[in-house]
């Protein structure tokens, strides 16, 4: 007899949601002994701030984000307007996307919501209820051409956040370091900004529930490779590793697939009891996928793990061993290729037990999401250098 797991229906109910208001109660729904200190008080602060009666937005002022550079993956997107976001909160100000430029634009078709607006708001829920285009005087907002390029007036460290959020962890971790708080607040901001609308929502979904569209392998008694059945959700106790190659070479050192299942595999052996060996990768480069067809057997010793054998699940979409840009402008339809990755994003966060590389900020998304919408009781396991990660801006 199958038990009911708490965490798989929760993971569930995260493929349905449908509104802020959904959202919300998802997330105040969670034991908080799941999630970063604040979360609940935190999301529904931020969402208060960026979403006054439209009726008031009028009598506020802004910050509004422009969009910077094509060739920015979608992690410095979100983390870069997760920076500003503080900043805007810092001064007193709520932060709208240029709706003529909007930040992330280049992830999305021209015509992507029937307003003519081309901006992240056609796959996640509104970022504010107000808008650059109906609220904007003269003097009531600075316009933002990028996140590097801040005016001195309201500068601020990278590290910095909202007055309010940093007090409080302060009054209650007095030892917390900056760069924790740091990592809190990107979590926080990412989790915000990304929840995803009904339509596209239910459009992920599909693609999550289509046979045609995942594929999962592992090997017999023999040693043969056989197919085998894609879980909805991943079972507790499963692994995910998004295993970052293409053209992130130049930031950080890209990390050989075989270490990532060398650290999966130490895990499960430590860890017999409450791991199973079920893994989904996400990566661009097909030849992670090619490897981990020929990886069955347990490198320590069958019997020191659940099962002697890895399932290793992946989803059937295009790859291009480069960066966003080359894959978008070689892939089609822009949105649909940006829900296809949030389909790795929600498939990544299924799963308790999280392997990568923070230099990657998708990776950091992945460990900021399930943090706050999913669970931060598994382990997050960094296989790269530290030092590809902890200085980071973005």
């Amino acid at each position: 007899m199958q038990t009911k797991s708490s965490r798989q229906d929760r993971l569930r109910r995260m493929y349905d949601l449908d509104g802020a208001d959904e959202w919300l109660q998802f997330i105040k729904d969670q034991d908080d002994a799941a999630m970063p200190p604040f979360t609940k008080f935190a999301q529904e602060y931020i969402y208060n701030w960026q979403h006054p009666d439209p009726s008031d937005c009028k009598n506020r002022k802004f910050l509004v984000l422009h969009h910077n550079r094509d060739i920015n993956g979608l992690g410095t997107v979100v983390h870069g307007t997760g920076w500003v976001l503080g900043l805007a909160m810092r001064h007193g100000r709520i932060l709208i996307y240029d709706d003529e430029v909007s930040p992330g634009q280049n992830f999305l078709e021209q015509d992507c919501q029937a307003s003519g607006v081309r901006s992240l708001d056609c796959i996640f829920l509104p970022f504010s209820s107000c808008s650059s285009t109906h609220h904007l005087t003269e003097d009531n907002h600075l316009k933002l051409e990028s996140y590097w390029r801040i005016p001195l007036q309201i500068n601020m460290s990278a590290a910095a956040v909202p007055p309010l959020f940093g007090q409080m962890l302060k009054n209650n971790f007095p030892e917390m370091h900056p760069d924790a708080m740091k990592y809190w607040w990107r979590s926080q901001a990412a989790a915000y900004m990304m929840r995803m609308n009904r339509p596209a929502l239910d459009r992920l979904k599909a693609l999550r529930l289509d046979e045609t569209q995942n594929t999962a392998v592992t090997h017999s008694s023999t040693g043969e490779l056989i197919d085998a059945k894609v879980p909805f959700p991943l079972p507790d106790g499963s692994f995910s590793m998004h295993v970052r190659h293409g053209d992130k070479g130049v930031e950080m050192e890209l990390i050989p697939f075989r270490k990532y299942v060398d650290r999966a595999e130490e895990y499960a052996a430590m860890n017999m009891i409450m791991t199973q060996k079920t893994c989904f990768i996400s990566t661009e480069d097909i030849g992670v996928i090619e490897e981990a067809k020929q990886i069955g057997n347990a490198w320590i010793s069958p019997n020191t793990t659940s099962n002697p054998n890895w399932t290793w699940i992946w989803s059937n979409i295009p790859r291009i061993n480069g960066g966003p840009v080359e894959q978008l402008n070689k892939f089609g339809n822009r949105t649909d290729m940006t829900i296809k990755w949030m389909l790795q994003m929600f498939f990544a966060i299924e799963a308790p037990h999280i392997l990568g590389t923070r230099g990657s900020g998708w990776n950091r998304m992945i460990d900021e999401l399930r943090c706050i919408w999913v669970d931060c009781r598994g382990s997050y396991m960094e296989v790269g250098p530290f030092e590809d990660w902890v200085h980071y801006n973005f």
